[in-house]
């Protein structure tokens, strides 16, 4: 008997960030799959996709989109109640609501996990910070309201896959599940064919969007005592805060094209990365650069780095030791060809490979 195929996908918020970038690469082993989502960018690269969004979608925007959030566990359930029936399974892409999407019995929901919701959770302060004061203490109400509300459907899910060890931890002690772990696909090849073809410059880079939390403040600092040169790509509301401090050899780029990225990757001397992150997809594309990349001694960039062969890890965000990694850094003949062999695993084809074998073997059973 043949094997029935229809399958759905689901995410948060089809805005722009690594998370988008999985769910585009899910899309693509699956083209003919309806997505469901509580809101929808206006993006050139959802246009032709099947999607059905909350009924909350006429009223956001890409700027407003996060205010709603008191609604979205009644908005989650209500488009459960939209799903069609004919669904074989559904692949989720979700950090809060969608992995709590309920299917019929007998119908598999495999979620893939970025993380926990961080303001139910482990940064629910820095997520706060975001809005204003006054309102704070009512919306860590609905923050606690919410985590009552996931703890309820820990266990919807019939497989997690998380986008790292380090999530795949955060799943087993948030809501006492195991995880399976497979690492989100990074498009490597133009920054491997950037790296070919350009020797390294004399500049630090770093591309990060400019938040708080991200501590890109450290590494100005840093490069400030040093006197060296540092390149930062990106925009946030930080950036003002952090035109204030930087010195003579920082240059700001803001927004930086697509296209543009893999040349500065390849033109820098390595890559600084201080922030926490669940995964981080730009310090494996220096790595694809062959630039060796210093970072945070936590969470991906542990996973992703190798201390001593592809970059230098740092204990702590702070300043001595960001310096301290720079200068072991600048100490050690680095092998572009070995740090350029060590992205393969994080590849897109390695990600598609891996998430189709999964789905294929949930169908087949």
């Amino acid at each position: 008997m043949a094997i029935k195929q229809k399958i759905a996908l689901a995410h948060d918020f089809m805005t722009v960030g690594g998370a988008e970038n999985v769910l585009e690469h899910m899309h693509q082993l699956w083209p003919d799959a309806t997505v469901y989502t509580l809101y929808r960018q206006d993006r050139e690269v959802f246009r032709g996709w099947s999607v059905c969004t909350s009924i909350a979608q006429p009223f956001l925007s890409g700027k407003t989109y996060r205010f709603p959030f008191p609604l979205y566990p009644w908005l989650t359930n209500r488009l459960t109640k939209q799903l069609d029936p004919e669904i074989d399974l559904l692949l989720s892409s979700s950090v809060s609501y969608m992995k709590n999407v309920v299917m019929p019995p007998g119908v598999p929901h495999i979620c893939y996990i970025h993380r926990a919701a961080m303001f139910a959770y482990d940064r629910q302060e820095m997520f706060l910070s975001g809005y204003p004061a006054l309102a704070r203490p009512l919306l860590r109400f609905f923050c606690n309201r919410f985590r009552k509300w996931d703890q309820r459907y820990a266990k919807n899910p019939d497989l997690y896959i998380a986008n790292s060890r380090y999530v795949a931890a955060m799943v087993k002690r948030v809501y006492n599940a195991d995880a399976r772990v497979v690492y989100p696909g990074v498009d490597i090849q133009p920054f491997r064919a950037a790296g070919l073809a350009t020797s390294p410059g004399e500049y630090y880079f770093c591309a990060l969007r400019l938040e708080g939390y991200k501590r890109i403040d450290l590494i100005i600092e840093a490069c400030n005592q040093l006197q060296l040169p540092l390149k930062i790509a990106g925009s946030g509301p930080y950036r003002g805060e952090l035109e204030k401090i930087a010195g003579p050899t920082i240059e700001f780029l803001g927004f930086v094209p697509d296209e543009e990225m893999p040349g500065l990757f390849a033109g820098a001397k390595a890559f600084l990365f201080p922030s926490e992150e669940d995964f981080g997809i730009a310090p494996v594309e220096s790595l694809a650069a062959g630039r060796p990349v210093i970072a945070l001694n936590k969470a991906g960039t542990a996973e992703t780095v190798v201390h001593g062969v592809t970059g230098v890890h740092f204990a702590e965000q702070n300043m001595d030791d960001i310096m301290g990694a720079m200068l072991l850094a600048e100490s050690i003949d680095w092998d572009a060809d070995a740090i350029r062999e060590s992205a393969i695993p994080f590849s897109t084809e390695v990600f598609k490979e891996k998430i189709s074998k999964i789905v294929g073997k949930y169908l087949a059973e």
